[in-house]
């Protein structure tokens, strides 16, 4: 090429160049630590790691099924060795990924060849984003000097056929996926490839089963305990519902940002419920004042009328009351209350009426729609009946939704039954019309209200809470809001109430592992429920996401994203880095493959991240994990635009058997 510039071959000096790539990943890792991070997180970081590591070092057990275990486990190992000095793990994961230049070397020394694999290492030195994020809690810093270190043992063990590199490289693969979830099915989807894409031998399709038992053998024991705890198959974490709702909210017009769908309003439940049938449920509380006056909780249902005495557990600390209730089958309701003994021998109950004004809670699967079959409380379901009723003339059945008494249901009727839903949030002012106006059209109805909030019901009626059309303010809090009826019928005893023996705080099925499985059930129904409206539109978007979360994307929106000093700058600086080390890896990938090089390996786990996550909320950091991958092309192109004096990499695609 005449005119070119042409630089030394580096190849010669590949020790020296790894040790000083590994150098400066150091330095600017303990610079971000203790001196200034391009970041807002603080060494704590954003997912609460601190707080579980610090009660996995006081030797308490793992509190949640939200989150894997790898991360932090690997947190306490040092707040048990060092205390709560978040600088110990910070400085270890910044040495950790020290490791990245030269594991980076090897493998695509290995796939692309020398002088490529010199330039990556240097790139990866200086541009690589899990060097910011090891100077704060995240799980990510860790889990990518896990999966590159078993990515390049893998890569020696297709060359050497070793049973011990095969075995070695698939127990990093199964560790990497209790850092991130999303990696769980990697192991096998390599196998697969690499099946195809290699000469199929008997002792190759051995040591490939070998690799992909031993990385699920990683997660059998969490696998387990998750078991015993919840009664289902939960291979890594429950958090799997909630990032695909998130997913679902991101599409059409609200593709950048979730926050501003409306459909994200339903997010509240609109009954008290659980969808996990056939458990017992667990029912807790608190004295306020007297922790050992003698307390029971009586429950029926609407299957078993007659009344009975929950079992008592051991209390969780002092004040604190559990109970089971035993397991009831879907589509139940169940009724209870408190007692609790005075020293005159009467009782004082919780709620206040006791048996005649019982809490409600409900057994049933069927997340979006109407649990409350016998009309024991006032909901937004109630409100839709009065809604229909003005707007479409179907009868209102229950005629306590008649609240004037004046034979028929009206606006008026509806104004008085938003006042009572919100009388304990203070959101209608005294003496003031809550309802601004009801409009009618022959395919709808909507009410609007005094704050410009608005609900309108369609006249086409799935029976699904989010068949609604809501914007926030009186309208949202309305559709999670609920009254018992026998509260508002209910007498109130007679004298001021015995606080100290009035229980506080009342909950069923708190604890996490009875939570956490209902909740991701809960936000899969609401995923699945925004999939089949806009089918067209969720596929769109997780098309565009499985490009985009390669790109830094800044926003000035706080709802959207972190905002902080600076942070219209460092956003864009990282979005042009993104962009720009994207598109020209794009080019390294077609540079390579008209060299017929090896490329199938390193872009197997960039397909794999876009293709099993694309559907759900992403970003950048996402991505972090298999970056550096995406900097080896990068390296190829550059190589291939700007030739060394030296002989070029022309390692083929032909690996051996």
């Amino acid at each position: 090429m005449i005119g070119a510039p042409v630089i030394p071959d580096a190849t010669k000096h590949a020790p020296r160049i790894v040790h000083a790539a590994a150098a400066i990943t150091i330095f600017l890792g303990l610079f971000f630590v203790f001196v200034r991070p391009p970041h807002p997180f603080g060494w704590e970081g954003i997912d609460h790691y601190h707080d579980l590591a610090l009660r996995l070092a006081r030797g308490e057990a793992f509190p949640t099924t939200d989150v894997p275990w790898g991360y932090a486990y690997f947190l306490a190992a040092f707040y048990r060795l060092a205390g709560d000095r978040p600088w110990v793990p910070l400085v270890a994961q910044v040495l950790l990924n020290g490791l990245v230049p030269g594991l980076l070397y090897r493998l695509v020394r290995e796939e692309l060849g020398s002088r490529t694999a010199i330039v990556a290492t240097l790139l990866v030195s200086v541009l690589s984003f899990n060097t910011v994020y090891a100077s704060t809690q995240a799980s990510d810093s860790v889990c990518t000097v896990i999966f590159l270190a078993g990515l390049t043992i893998f890569a020696r063990a297709l060359r050497t056929n070793d049973l011990r590199r095969f075995a070695v490289s698939g127990l990093l693969a199964g560790l990497a996926s209790q850092f991130r979830p999303n990696l769980i099915l990697f192991p096998a989807v390599l196998a697969v490839v690499t099946a195809v894409m290699t000469p199929r031998t008997r002792r190759r399709a051995l040591l490939l089963t070998a690799y992909v038992l031993l990385a699920g053998a990683v997660s059998i024991p969490w696998i387990v305990r998750n078991y015993r705890l919840t009664g289902e198959l939960i291979p890594t974490s429950t958090h799997g519902g909630v990032q695909l709702w998130y997913g679902t909210l991101q599409t059409g017009p609200h593709l950048r940002s979730r926050a501003h769908n409306p459909r994200s309003l339903f997010e509240p439940s609109a009954f008290d419920y659980s969808s996990r049938s056939g458990r017992p449920l667990l029912v807790s509380a608190s004295l306020p004042c007297e922790a050992g006056t003698p307390v029971d909780l009586l429950f029926w249902t609407d299957r078993a009328e007659r009344p009975q005495r929950a079992v008592r557990v051991s209390d969780p600390e002092p004040g604190a009351l559990a109970f089971t209730v035993s397991a009831q089958p879907d589509r139940t309701a169940l009724y209870y209350y408190f007692a609790a003994s005075r020293p005159d021998g009467a009782a004082t109950f919780t709620p206040a009426a006791g048996p005649k004004d019982p809490f409600v809670f409900f057994v049933d699967d069927r997340h979006l729609a109407d649990l409350d079959r016998h009309g024991d409380l006032l909901d937004a379901f109630d409100v839709i009946r009065v809604l229909r009723g003005i707007g479409f003339d179907e009868p209102v059945i229950d005629s306590r939704l008649d609240v004037t008494h004046n034979g028929h249901v009206d606006a008026d009727d509806l104004g008085l039954i938003v006042r009572t839903l919100l009388a304990d949030e203070n959101a209608v002012p005294p003496n003031v019309q809550v309802t601004a106006d009801v409009t009618r059209s022959p395919d709808a109805v909507a009410v609007r209200f005094i704050d410009g909030s608005s609900i309108e019901v369609p006249r086409v009626w799935s029976g699904m809470i989010t068949d609604l059309a809501v914007t926030p303010g009186i309208a949202a809090r309305l559709c999670y809001t609920r009254r018992r009826w026998t509260s508002l019928e209910a007498t109130p005893p007679a004298g001021a109430p015995d606080m100290c023996r009035t229980i506080e705080s009342v909950r069923v099925n708190a604890v996490f592992y009875l939570s956490e499985p209902h909740q991701m059930r809960r936000y899969t129904a609401l995923a699945w429920d925004n999939i089949r409206r806009a089918p067209g539109a969720f596929a769109a978007a997780s098309a565009y996401r499985a490009v985009r979360m390669f790109v830094v994307q800044g926003t000035s929106d706080a709802s959207t994203g972190w905002q902080f000093e600076g942070s219209r700058t460092v956003y864009a600086v990282a979005t042009l880095a993104s962009l720009s080390y994207v598109l020209t890896a794009v080019a390294g990938v077609i540079v390579a493959i008209r060299r017929r090089q090896r490329v199938w390996f390193l872009l197997t786990p960039l397909v794999y991240i876009p293709a099993t996550i694309c559907f759900v909320l992403t970003n950048m950091r996402y991505t972090i994990t298999v970056q550096p991958l995406l900097i080896a092309f990068v390296a190829v192109a550059l190589t291939a635009a700007v030739p060394t004096a030296g002989p070029s990499d022309t390692r083929t695609a032909s690996p051996p058997s």
